[in-house]
């Protein structure tokens, strides 16, 4: 590695949140495909990257296919979540990573990724709980762990839970709290930008204590990120409908 890629790299103020969840779901997601001959995947607001990408890859079978609002190098399709541009019952999967809170209406892109999913089509999300103001380019929601699986009240849950845990919490209200501190907290992006490198390099440590408190009964109370795994079926009815969740 060059002397230019370290100092970008150290440059890059490391995210507060460590996302503890997402691989061992996704190779989860990818048992299930691995059913259908060839499967075909949505990542839905895939941005430039995606967790769990590699995993999903080891089953050269699945077609994966990239749609987000911006035109990165890696999206196959432009088009909105809340209009998809596809016909009904087209895939095998859909996943949506870090979507859900930057869409107007979630309840809307919901029904649309229910719509194109085939009958008996998995879907894996992950949500916000408790994370800091992140605008790209807007911020809308946050969802508690009863409010994820009402969001996806027309799916069979298979799981849902904690995919980034309360010490990414602290790590993010920290860093934003200090930012804030240090610039008596001013929305001027030069002064934030100095303070947001010095106090993002300070805290993120923080998050790995996520490694031993994420996978703990209470973490979903001040957990930073959530997650839904759920199947689209028709005609059954999940256990969590039944109880009215």
């Amino acid at each position: 590695m060059n002397l230019k890629n370290v100092i970008k790299k150290l440059y890059k103020i490391p995210s507060p949140t460590l996302n503890t969840g997402a691989r061992k779901n996704i190779r989860l997601l990818n048992q299930y495909l691995s059913a259908f001959p060839k499967p075909v995947l949505l990542n839905l607001g895939s941005g430039q990257r995606f967790l769990g990408e590699k995993i999903l890859k080891e089953d050269q079978r699945t077609k994966i296919l990239n749609l987000d609002m911006s035109r990165f190098a890696t999206v196959d399709v432009l088009g909105d979540a809340h209009h998809l541009p596809f016909s009904h019952d087209v895939f095998h999967g859909v996943i949506c990573q870090a979507l859900l809170e930057h869409v107007c209406n979630p309840e809307q892109v919901v029904s649309e990724i229910f719509r194109v999913l085939k009958n008996e089509g998995f879907v894996y999300a992950e949500i916000p709980f408790l994370q800091g103001y992140h605008p790209t380019p807007h911020d809308y929601y946050r969802f508690t762990g009863e409010g994820i699986v009402c969001l996806f009240s027309r799916f069979a849950r298979i799981d849902s839970g904690v995919c980034a845990g309360p010490s990414s919490t602290l790590s993010w209200v920290l860093r934003e709290y200090l930012t804030g501190f240090l610039t008596g907290f001013s929305e001027k992006k030069k002064l934030r930008g100095v303070a947001g490198f010095m106090t993002g390099w300070l805290t993120f440590p923080i998050k790995y204590l996520d490694f031993i408190f994420s996978k703990g009964a209470g973490a979903h109370r001040i957990a930073s990120g959530l997650y839904f795994l759920g199947k689209k079926n028709e005609k059954a009815i999940s256990s969590d409908q039944r109880k009215g969740v």
